[in-house]
């Protein structure tokens, strides 16, 4: 995916999880303003029927304001909720209007100090009659629970849904880069032996004149470099998934000691002319159960890549200890170190570390990926503790063998 056309995904999927949020918001403020609207709707037409019938009340029989006409007024309020289905404390007022300000002259039914009301008042001249109940804001809110949890999950599903897609398209831009920097690296170390054996091979096609001994160091120089060749498919297809995953591994018992010094010496004759300083102390007894192919393969990778990510003369130190049943092999170097920043993710396929967009080391990120499957078929795990600027160790934890 195209950098301009992500940017373009990632905006429309945060401004449309913003809106659905907004408008999940106003429907539920909305839905609260309605319900809300209502109750006091129902509150009014209580209050006007209740007093209706109050007045009624009053001109056929007694018309004198006594306790009797109070406890009929209550009483028919407290009928009219019951009728409307609206359970709450309720109190009932006579006011008088003669005087500036309406005085309370009768009162019933009692309410919390602590709890918000809503008043509603009917004239009757000369008296106000007037009802108030408990604030509904609580019982609206209980009302709408249920539906405010379900509206909350339903979001939250959808954050996490987004959230995924998100990092979904970050993983995938991330591939892509993957893929072209792979790309481009094998294509970079292909072509160097390619264009070197093709030039020794063409030198003795087109100048039949080359003496024995120039037409042996041209022999020699394509033999070299097909050998590179060879290793460099060898350590792309050693790391393949497939290959790996669904190979037969053939345990035995391996003496460490005698595999590390194989890889010495190989690697030591690769890289001659790098003069590399070797130091390896390996205990007495470091056997462990494995398949001798694979895990040369994965100290040699760990090796070389001690080897390579170290400037001037390279300064490798291999060690072997047992402990509890295990055998502890070390690979340490002191070469440019590894952010912290990046120690989680050196083990991926395919990862590599750059600087400046640009990879000061031939590679193809498989090295560290394949040590770590090879470990971990094996029952074991890696670890790695780095400084910046001041090398790295890699250290493999095995079953020892006659545990």
């Amino acid at each position: 995916m195209r950098e301009q056309n992500f940017r373009v995904v990632s905006v429309v999927v945060v401004l449309a999880l913003a809106l659905l949020v907004a408008v999940e918001a106003m429907w539920s403020v909305r839905t609260y303003r309605d319900m809300r609207e209502k109750y006091e709707q129902q509150i009014c037409s209580v209050m006007e029927e209740a007093a209706w019938k109050y007045a009624t009340n009053s001109m056929n029989g007694d018309a004198a304001i006594n306790i009797g006409n109070i406890s009929r007024f209550h009483a028919f309020v407290g009928e009219g909720l019951r009728t409307a289905g609206l359970a709450t404390d309720f109190r009932v007022e006579v006011l008088s209007t003669t005087d500036a300000e309406p005085i309370v002259i009768m009162a019933m039914g009692e309410l919390s100090n602590n709890e918000d009301v809503i008043s509603v008042d009917k004239r009757l001249t000369p008296l106000i009659l007037r009802l108030t109940v408990a604030d509904p804001h609580s019982a609206i809110l209980g009302d709408m629970k249920r539906m405010l949890i379900m509206q909350g999950i339903s979001v939250l599903l959808l954050i996490i849904a987004f959230l995924y897609m998100l990092r979904s398209l970050f993983r995938a831009k991330e591939v892509e880069k993957i893929r072209r920097d792979l790309t481009h690296n094998i294509t970079h170390e292909l072509k160097t032996p390619i264009a070197a054996a093709y030039a020794s091979v063409d030198a003795l096609r087109t100048m039949p004149e080359i003496v024995d001994e120039q037409r042996s160091d041209y022999l020699d120089m394509a033999h070299g470099e097909l050998q590179r060749l060879g290793a460099m498919v060898d350590e792309i297809l050693r790391s393949s998934t497939e290959k790996f995953a669904t190979a037969e591994l053939r345990f035995e018992e391996c003496d460490v000691a005698k595999m590390v010094e194989r890889v010495v010496k190989s690697l030591d004759m690769r890289y001659a002319s790098r003069n590399v300083e070797w130091s390896v102390d390996m205990e007495d007894g470091c056997a462990v159960v494995a398949d001798a192919f694979y895990l040369e393969g994965a100290l040699s990778a760990l090796v070389d890549n001690a080897i390579k990510y170290s400037s001037e003369r390279p300064k490798v130190k291999l060690c072997g200890s047992v402990r509890n049943g295990y055998t502890y092999v070390s690979v340490e170097d002191c070469g440019i170190g590894i952010p912290r920043k990046e120690q989680k993710r050196i083990f991926d396929k395919f990862y590599r570390i750059t600087t400046g967009d640009k990879y000061s080391t031939s590679g193809y990120g498989i090295g560290l990926y394949f040590v770590r499957s090879v470990v971990e078929r094996h029952g074991g795990s890696v670890s790695l503790t780095s400084t910046l600027g001041e090398g790295s160790c890699f250290t493999l934890k095995l079953l020892r063998y006659g545990k």
